[in-house]
């Protein structure tokens, strides 16, 4: 298997994610985003973290059932969610061109870019809801 492209702090952050609180729909969503990661699968790894940030507000089992509604909503950086959940629409709602999906040839760059991105944003939500397993 090829080595991950992505920023090695990135991927350690990333593994090192706790998923002993979450839901088991959360679990293996975080598994596979986990893979993906690995894997070097940038658009996987956008569309995947946004889908956790999703089930983990929503899914009752996890912290959805235990914290309040205000945890959710101060958790994260809104212009990096922001981002994140535009740039997901993006890729599965296709509704033209979009940057890094029509053959340029600095585009696998930018895809990891945007897939690093989309981790740092997911990790940092999670840690604002004490929910990553992250040191404090």
């Amino acid at each position: 298997m090829p080595q991950s492209p992505y920023n090695p702090q990135v991927m350690a952050r990333l593994s090192r994610l706790d998923k002993q609180d979450f839901g088991p729909h959360a679990t293996v969503i975080a598994t596979e985003l986990q893979a993906a990661a690995a894997a070097g699968l940038s658009v996987s790894c956008v569309i995947l973290a946004l889908t956790l940030i999703d089930v983990i507000a929503h899914e009752e089992a996890g912290p959805a059932g235990y914290l309040d509604g205000m945890a959710f909503a101060y958790a994260g950086n809104k212009a990096a969610l922001g981002w994140l959940r535009g740039r997901r629409n993006i890729l599965l709602h296709h509704e033209g061109p979009s940057d890094g999906l029509m053959g340029e040839a600095p585009a696998p760059a930018w895809l990891v870019r945007d897939a690093e991105a989309a981790i740092i944003a997911v990790l940092d939500y999670l840690d604002d809801l004490d929910v990553s397993g992250a040191p404090d």
